[in-house]
């Protein structure tokens, strides 16, 4: 546990400054250039990220949890791995590039998606380089990698958007970061892991690397599916302004998500190992998951959409007015986000891709539906609908088949999220009652200090776990 505690720090940390320096660039994307070329950046970068699962097929995930079970073949797996990604990679650009023809994108945003196909090589390859580092849980320097990263884009791009530069340079911007990513991946690798990088096709090893692989691929490309089609059915339905205001509540959303997807980095090799080993210490580490993830989810959800008027209005301006209403929807799906990582670090640790693989499925089935019947009506408010029913069926399905693997305490979790629940619910109408006397950041802080409180006070967090997990932090 300890293990797990410290590299949940170090993800928790790198992920609180990458999100932190993110979310910093991304608004002054969008207060310099406009509705209207934010969403032409934002689709950009969607679109490309549709496609650059493929580019990796599942390796990386099949990569970590192989170096996990045995790093002595770490070298020869990475390899092997490489090899099949540089077929993958040149297939899926010739492939994007086509779609974005077929789609009758103007000119302007062909280049833009031709410049991010770049960003996802580079981002394939150090995905995987990671990936090694994390079978060996030395996630610290996979931290370094992640800030180092995106304070180099923030950089560059804050330097181009000042001299009046193109959007193509913001794009740019990503690919000199992702490059550098892959320089310091490589020599971490070679030099703290002694880990070699060549290329390798061991036939064997490469069948049995993509059999493993393949319902990871296909989840992945679900997932892909139905957390960007909305962005590409609004591109083509509502325009590229909508587009520029769904990604404001978009990105808020998605920036909140560090926490859990820092947990599961962490906790992904352990429960492959307790699944093996202890059966009872898996049950323990996802309860205890579930647990942090739901009292936390809770308050961001109701806090913020309580105050996000004042959000959007002070941070972005009225210009993007429009986006209130799509970011109270989407908070409403980051409860079912946080909790369904557990849910799938569980299934994917545990030998049960396929599990995982049909939740993905149905959800972008229903995501993709819901976003064909509400965004020609709705536009916005539409596609932010689609992505809770999208996010709601995601963790309903693959919850289904946790029971099937570790015996859990499904009315102790219900417990806990109804406490969380009514404490943040209480707490989130006396803020709405307080916002229009007192400033509404004083609210956010006053009301996540008495949800604090409220914990302790309800017994649902006691003080000996936090002791506890900080002396594991520490240890």
């Amino acid at each position: 546990m300890a293990s797990v505690a410290r590299n949940t720090a170090y993800m928790t940390f790198a992920s609180i400054g990458q999100k932190i320096l993110s979310f910093l660039y991304f608004t002054f994307i969008a207060r310099m250039v406009g509705a209207e070329d934010t969403g032409k950046y934002f689709l950009a970068l969607a679109f490309t990220t549709i496609f650059a699962v493929i580019t990796d097929f599942g390796l990386s995930p099949s990569l970590n949890r192989e170096v996990a079970r045995k790093p002595e073949e770490a070298s020869k797996h990475l390899g092997s791995v490489l090899a099949v990604k540089t077929l993958f990679i040149a297939g899926t650009y010739v492939v994007m590039m086509i779609a974005a023809y077929l789609l009758n994108y103007s000119d302007e945003m062909r280049l833009l998606i031709a410049l991010s196909g770049i960003t996802m090589i580079f981002d394939s390859i150090h995905l995987s380089l990671y990936a090694v580092l994390r079978g060996l849980r030395k996630l610290k320097y996979e931290a370094v990698g992640i800030v180092m990263s995106q304070f180099t884009t923030l950089c560059i791009g804050t330097v181009a958007l000042l001299l009046g530069q193109p959007l193509l340079w913001l794009i740019i911007a990503f690919i000199v970061s992702s490059f550098l990513n892959v320089l310091y991946a490589s020599y971490i690798l070679r030099h703290k892991a002694h880990v070699r990088i060549t290329l390798g096709w061991h036939g064997p090893l490469i069948k049995s690397l993509l059999a493993i692989a393949f319902p990871f691929a296909l989840a992945g490309i679900f997932a892909r599916v139905y957390s960007y089609s909305d962005t590409v059915f609004l591109s083509k339905l509502a325009g590229d302004i909508a587009v520029g205001w769904y990604s404001i509540p978009n990105k808020i959303t998605f920036a909140f998500q560090f926490i859990p997807l820092a947990l599961s980095a962490a906790l992904y090799p352990r429960m492959s190992e307790a699944f093996v080993c202890d059966r009872a210490h898996l049950a323990y580490l996802f309860e205890r998951a579930m647990k942090y993830l739901i009292i936390v989810a809770m308050p961001l959800a109701v806090f913020l959409g309580v105050l996000a008027p004042e959000i959007i209005l002070t941070i972005y301006t009225a210009e993007y007015a429009s986006a209130i209403v799509p970011m109270q929807i989407l908070l409403a799906s980051l409860i079912f986000a946080f909790i369904d990582f557990p849910v799938g670090s569980l299934l994917n640790g545990c030998n049960r891709q396929g599990r995982q693989t049909t939740a993905m499925g149905v959800a972008m089935v229903v995501n993709v539906a819901a976003n064909i019947m509400l965004i020609p009506s709705y536009g916005v408010v539409g596609a932010a609908i689609a992505a809770v029913c999208g996010n709601v069926t995601l963790f309903v399905v693959g919850y289904l088949f946790v029971p099937k693997i570790a015996v859990i305490h499904h009315s102790r979790l219900l417990g806990w999220a109804l406490i969380a629940g009514l404490l943040a619910g209480a707490l989130g109408v006396l803020m709405w009652l307080a916002k229009s006397i007192v400033p509404w950041y004083l609210t956010l802080v006053i009301g996540g200090v008495l949800y604090c409180g409220g914990l302790f006070v309800t017994g649902l967090v006691k003080t000996e776990e936090i002791r506890y997990l900080l002396n594991r932090v520490k240890a």
